[in-house]
């Protein structure tokens, strides 16, 4: 029988998501347990906090039936991206560093375009732009591969990146005193951490989301 495997960067999305689940539920029974008419604090606040931003970040990109309907899912697209790029920080398979991850969530985007596109131009228009000239196919197809393709690649590098430096510290630190401790490694990473996992990853979660609502509202362009 063939054996059955699980790559290490689908265990951690599997991860992400479940304790994502397990947090939105423990915020949601604090935000019934909270009196309305009292100023929200602790993790109220900051989940009331940052689905305003969202909200209001939502508000300037899509048109106004859009935003209503869109900005959960991109709320949460975005807390799944962030604390998966963050992931690596812990010492696991950041989930977004598997294309079949990336490509997925682009896909659900992919998929939201197309639909809107038929919404707004009808079954048979929708065809007959999409497939003459064929060129229009590319076209179609493009943000899909975009998407999916640069946080992939981003992140990624961003690993390869820190790879090479943990390897290249460790036979510095072979060459030079002949122990097999890597202390260089730990001095000077965390800066090149700081940008690569931590302010990459939160802006390239930013940008997939910023693309996407925009490449879905674009195709509504009388909706008010």
């Amino acid at each position: 029988m063939p054996k059955f495997t699980l790559a290490p960067e689908l265990l951690s999305s599997l991860v992400v998501t479940l304790i994502l689940a397990i947090l939105f539920i423990h915020i949601g029974k604090k935000v019934q347990e909270t009196d309305p008419l009292t100023r929200p604090k602790g993790i109220v606040l900051v989940a009331e906090t940052g689905i305003k931003m969202m909200y209001d970040y939502m508000k300037g990109l899509m048109p106004r039936k859009f935003e209503k309907n869109y900005y959960p899912y991109f709320t949460m697209l975005f807390a799944f991206l962030v604390v998966s790029n963050l992931w690596g920080l812990l010492g696991f398979e950041a989930p977004t560093t598997n294309y079949s991850i990336t490509f997925a969530l682009a896909f659900i985007t992919f998929i939201l375009i197309q639909w809107n596109s038929i919404k707004h131009n009808g079954v048979w228009p929708y065809v007959k732009d999409k497939i003459w000239p064929p060129t229009n196919l590319i076209g179609m197809v493009s943000p899909l591969l975009s998407l999916s393709i640069r946080i992939f690649a981003n992140l990624l590098s961003g690993s390869f990146i820190m790879s090479l430096l943990y390897a290249a510290t460790s036979a510095l630190v072979k060459f030079l005193v002949h122990i097999p401790f890597n202390f260089i490694g730990p001095i000077v990473a965390p800066v090149l951490h700081l940008y690569f996992d931590v302010f990459s990853g939160v802006i390239q979660a930013l940008v997939f989301v910023t693309l996407s609502s925009i490449l879905i509202a674009i195709e509504n362009p009388d909706e008010e």
